[in-house]
C-alpha cells in the first residue's frame, strides 16, 4: 500500500476540519435566520445534552484503532463496540429528553440530534481503519460530503417547514447517507475483503465477547476523559437554560460557535507538530522540543489575539451579517467569549506538548480541576450576570487549566534537562480531550 505524505494528509485534515466547522456554523446561522431565538435555544440545548453522552460513547475508539499497530483487535470488534455504545448513548439522550425537555417538541429535537450524532460516531470506526492506512484524503472527502449535505438539507428543511424538528431530522438523514453510502464504499474499496455490515451481523459475538470486553476495559477511561472535556463548555449552557431560558441560550450558543473556527486551526496545527514533539522528547533533545513547543504556543497565542481583536473591531458587523441585529446587541458577551477561546487555544498547544511527553495522568487531573472550576463559576455567575457570567466561568476554567498545564510543562522541561535523564520510548495512545466539539 502506497504511503501518503505527512504534508498531504495535513492539508486534507485541515481543509476538511475547516469545512466541517463552517458547515456546522452555517446550520446555526440557518436556525438563527429561519427560526425563532427560542427554537435556536432548543437546538443548542439538544447539542449541549447529546455532545457529552455521544462523545463518551465514542470512547476515542478511532484513536485506539488507528494506533493498533499489532492488530490486537479486528475491525468487527471496534464496530461492534461502537454500535453497542451508540445504541446505549441514544437511549440515554432520549431518557434525558423525557425528563428535562419542556415539551414534546423539544424532546423530539434532542432525540433526532442524538440519532445524527450516533451515525457520526459509527462513521468514526470507518475513519479509524482508513487513518491506520494513512488514507486521510478519504476521511476528508467523507467529512466534506457530510458537511455539504447538512449545510444544504438542514436550511432547506427549515425553510420549507420552519420546524427545528425537521432541521434535526435532515441532519440525521444527511449523516446517515454519508455513513451507509460513502463510508462503507470507501472502506470496501480500500480493503476489498472487508464487508462492514455483513461482518457485524455474522460475527459470533458469544465467542468474541472476551475480546469486546477487553476492548471496553482498555478504552473506558478515554471515554470518561472525553465526557469531561465535553462537559466543560456545556455546563454553563445547562445553567443558562435553567436560569435565563432557551432564548438566552440560543443567543449564547450562536455567538460561542465562532470560537470553534479558531480552535479547528489550532487543532490542525497540533496534529502537524505533535509527531515532531514526540520525536524530540523521546530523543531527549530538550532545546528542539522547547523551541517547537514555544513556536506552536506562540502561534496559538496569535490566533487567540486575532480572535479577540476581530471580535472587538468587527464583531457587531459580523453578528449583524450572519445572525441579525438582535444578536449584534450582545457585543460585550461576544468579546468575552473570544477571550475565553484565546485561553483555550493556549491550553490546547500545551496539551499537545504534554501528550507528546506522555504526561497523560496529569492531564486527566487538570481536566477534572478545570471542569470543577467551570461548574462553580457557572453556579455563582450565571444566576447573577446571565450569559456574560457563563463566559466568565468558562474563561476561569481555562485559566485554571492553563496554570496546571504550565506547571506540568515546566516539570517535563526539568526532566528533559536533568542530567542522565532516561527518556520514555514506549508509544501510548494519546488522550485528545481538547478537540473542538460542536455544541
Amino acid at each position: 500500500m502506497k504511503a501518503r505524505s505527512v504534508g498531504s494528509n495535513f492539508v486534507w485534515s485541515l481543509s476538511a476540519g475547516l469545512v466541517y466547522a463552517l458547515a456546522q456554523w452555517g446550520v446555526l446561522v440557518a436556525f438563527a435566520r429561519l427560526a425563532t431565538m427560542e427554537e435556536v435555544g432548543e437546538f443548542a440545548l439538544a447539542l449541549a445534552i447529546t455532545a457529552p453522552v455521544l462523545l463518551m460513547a465514542r470512547m476515542q475508539l478511532r484513536t485506539l484503532q488507528a494506533t493498533d499497530a499489532r492488530g490486537a483487535f479486528g475491525f468487527q470488534h471496534y464496530l461492534g463496540l461502537m454500535v453497542l455504545n451508540v445504541v446505549a448513548g441514544v437511549a440515554v439522550c432520549c431518557a434525558i429528553a423525557t425528563v428535562l425537555a419542556d415539551s414534546l417538541h423539544a424532546g423530539w429535537v434532542i432525540a433526532l440530534v442524538a440519532l445524527a450524532k450516533g451515525f457520526e460516531a459509527v462513521s468514526e470506526v470507518f475513519y479509524g481503519a482508513l487513518q491506520k492506512a494513512e488514507r486521510l484524503g478519504l476521511i476528508a472527502r467523507s467529512t466534506i460530503a457530510k458537511s455539504a449535505l447538512s449545510a444544504v438539507l438542514v436550511p432547506l428543511a427549515l425553510w420549507l417547514t420552519h420546524s427545528p424538528i425537521a432541521g434535526a431530522a435532515a441532519m440525521a438523514f444527511a449523516w446517515a447517507i454519508v455513513l451507509f453510502v460513502f463510508d462503507a464504499r470507501a472502506l470496501r474499496r480500500e480493503f476489498p475483503g472487508v464487508r462492514p455490515w455483513s461482518t457485524l451481523w455474522r460475527t459470533p459475538w458469544r465467542q468474541e465477547g472476551g475480546q469486546l470486553k477487553a476492548l471496553f476495559l482498555l478504552c473506558w477511561v478515554l471515554g470518561l476523559t472525553a465526557l469531561l472535556g465535553a462537559l466543560r463548555p456545556n455546563i454553563p449552557r445547562y445553567l443558562l437554560e435553567a436560569h435565563a431560558g432557551q432564548a438566552e441560550l440560543g443567543m449564547y450558543a450562536a455567538l460561542a460557535y465562532f470560537a470553534a473556527l479558531g480552535g479547528r486551526v489550532v487543532h490542525s496545527l497540533g496534529q502537524a507538530v505533535s509527531p515532531r514533539l514526540g520525536r524530540y522528547h523521546a530523543a531527549g533533545e530538550a532545546r528542539r522540543y522547547g523551541r517547537a513547543l514555544a513556536g506552536f504556543t506562540a502561534a496559538s497565542v496569535g490566533v487567540g489575539l486575532c480572535a479577540i481583536a476581530g471580535s472587538a473591531l468587527f464583531g457587531r458587523w459580523a453578528l449583524t451579517l450572519f445572525y441579525g441585529a438582535a444578536y449584534a446587541r450582545n457585543l460585550t458577551l461576544f468579546v468575552w467569549l473570544m477571550a475565553a477561546a484565546a485561553l483555550e487555544y493556549v491550553c490546547l498547544s500545551l496539551a499537545v506538548g504534554l501528550t507528546a511527553a506522555r504526561e497523560l495522568k496529569g492531564q486527566v487531573v487538570l481536566l477534572v480541576v478545570s471542569v470543577a472550576v467551570v461548574a462553580l463559576g457557572s453556579a455563582f455567575w450565571v444566576p447573577r450576570v446571565g450569559p456574560v457570567g457563563a463566559a466568565w466561568a468558562l474563561g476561569l476554567g481555562w485559566v485554571a487549566e492553563l496554570a496546571c498545564s504550565a506547571w506540568l510543562t515546566w516539570r517535563v522541561w526539568r526532566r528533559l534537562t536533568a542530567p542522565a535523564q532516561e527518556q520514555a520510548l514506549t508509544p501510548i495512545a494519546p488522550v485528545d480531550a481538547h478537540e473542538p466539539t460542536v455544541g
